[in-house]
């Protein structure tokens, strides 16, 4: 399962994953560098970018910063 903020190529294009669904087999919106929001793409369907670790946000807990969860509140 990919997490939100993953960076991500669909159809050539560059992509950010913004949303998820949770059941079943797992379906991802993304939106593209234009703005463009593609829905319920599959997982199968997105290549995942070479900067991935360092560009997706972390999912829970203090980052290096101090901040929780990397939004920005300590």
């Amino acid at each position: 399962m990919l997490r939100l903020g993953t960076r991500v190529r669909v159809g050539g294009q560059e992509a950010l994953v913004v949303a998820r669904t949770l059941a079943g087999v797992p379906r991802y919106d993304v939106r593209l560098n234009d703005g463009t929001v593609v829905k319920y793409a599959l997982e199968a369907d997105l290549e995942v970018a070479d900067t991935d670790e360092a560009a997706a946000p972390p999912l829970r807990g203090r980052t290096p910063d101090g901040a929780w969860g990397g939004h920005g509140r300590a």
